[in-house]
């Protein structure tokens, strides 16, 4: 069943941009598959580990700038940029886990705060690397083919099929992590820390190593930003209002589940479109509101309770039937 429903969704994916021809539509759906792979990303090490971060904006920011660097700089033409910016912010993740993953709960939390902060100030001050305040910018994208038709870089589709195959791929990376040995070290690790060192688990090779897929997955989401608004700074790509709002995305729809972050990004995707016309930044006030309304009513996510609901419609169901 739950084969059907993903093959069906993927069907679906594939076909959107041949239901409509709305590039605004089109637009958001590219924002939501972005913040959906952010979500997951954020989900595995802070759902999975329960490693609370807060410092995702460094892996995004490290993924972004990769990607428009290697751009400008060296000629490598972005769709090789973005999993080199995935890549690069996975080796750059390795001794922050190093450092941080030597404190616990709110601390390890205020560390990852503390390292965003510090990568965003040293990006701002780079300038003989990343141009300071004034910013990286792409005037036009590379001339490529695909079966033989040249891609049009001025219309919304090839941007959606790139980030809705990186969201794809980002699911069954975490669908098959989590159902291995790492997925189980992890949860140990999430219900008693203590408990899982007792029974031989290493937990800091575990959480370094989710760590590090983790920032990969933001890479990728950093690299498709610069290559899609194809301007990057400081401000944009390194705000701890990104690790607030990636936080927001994944409990709004689930902690510890896959299918959670795509329910989180389309809920407060809307959310955020619906009001950000009327309101500069005003959009924060109403995740906060519903992060606040779904920790208490709903501490599961949108997603989990969803699945609650279910499993007692199907129990009632069967009783009904016998």
């Amino acid at each position: 069943m739950n084969r059907i429903a993903a093959g069906v969704a993927i069907v679906f994916l594939l076909a959107l941009p041949w239901l409509t021809d709305n590039q605004f539509l089109l637009h958001l759906a590219i924002i939501v598959l972005m913040w959906t792979l952010m979500g997951l990303s954020w989900n595995l090490l802070g759902g999975y580990a329960g490693q609370v971060s807060f410092g995702h904006a460094a892996f995004f920011g490290v993924g972004a700038y990769t990607t428009m660097i290697l751009y400008l700089k060296v000629g490598l033409a972005p769709w090789y940029g973005i999993p080199l910016g995935g890549v690069v912010a996975a080796l750059f993740s390795l001794p922050i886990g190093y450092l941080c993953f030597r404190l616990r709960g709110p601390y390890f939390a205020l560390s990852t705060l503390a390292v965003a902060e510090i990568t965003r100030l040293v990006a701002l001050n780079w300038e003989t690397l990343t141009a300071g305040p004034v910013g990286l910018l792409i005037t036009t994208l590379p001339d490529v083919s695909f079966l033989g038709r040249p891609v049009d870089w001025e219309s919304k589709e090839p941007f959606f099929y790139i980030i809705a195959l990186l969201a794809v791929s980002g699911m069954l990376a975490t669908h098959y992590m989590m159902r291995g040995r790492l997925g189980a070290y992890l949860v140990a690790i999430r219900e008693d820390e203590d408990a899982a060192e007792s029974v031989g688990i290493d937990t800091t090779r575990a959480k370094a190593l989710t760590l590090a897929a983790s920032a990969f997955f933001t890479g990728l989401a950093g690299g498709f930003y610069g290559m899609y608004f194809r301007y990057v700074d400081p401000d944009a790509v390194f705000p701890i209002a990104i690790s607030i709002e990636t936080v927001f995305i994944a409990v709004v729809g689930g902690l510890g589940t896959v299918v959670g972050p795509i329910v989180g990004a389309v809920f407060l995707t809307t959310v955020a479109e619906t009001f950000r016309e009327r309101f500069v930044v005003g959009h924060l006030i109403f995740y906060g509101l519903f992060m606040m309304l779904v920790i208490r009513f709903m501490p599961e996510g949108i997603w989990g309770r969803a699945r609650r609901l279910y499993g007692r419609f199907r129990k009632g169901g069967s009783r009904g039937a016998a």
